[in-house]
């Protein structure tokens, strides 16, 4: 799987949960998930991380984004899309741009 598939995959899923939930955002690699201006509640994001493990088992990938070391880190990966998708790639090991 690539960058730009996790990408695709990420914003596929968000943009059904907002559609479902009637949240109107403009989704980006910014667009903040967690924190002050967040489009997502704690049932949100945990909804949206078994989405995205689920979709990638579907595929025979098999990874989990809820490690207690992802839950507790100074600085989440779940704090935006971009982080999101970047902490996906960490997590199959594959090469990111920044």
């Amino acid at each position: 799987m690539t960058n730009v598939e996790i990408e695709k995959l990420v914003n596929n899923l968000l943009s059904d949960y907002c559609k479902n939930n009637d949240i109107d955002v403009e989704i980006a690699k910014e667009t903040p998930l967690i924190g002050s201006n967040r489009i997502l509640d704690s049932i949100g994001l945990v909804n949206l991380l078994v989405d995205i493990e689920t979709t990638l088992l579907d595929d025979d990938i098999e990874v989990s984004l809820t490690t207690e070391n992802a839950m507790s880190a100074r600085i989440s990966p779940y704090r935006s899309v971009g982080s999101l998708c970047r902490f996906i790639a960490q997590q199959l090991e594959i090469k990111t741009d920044e």
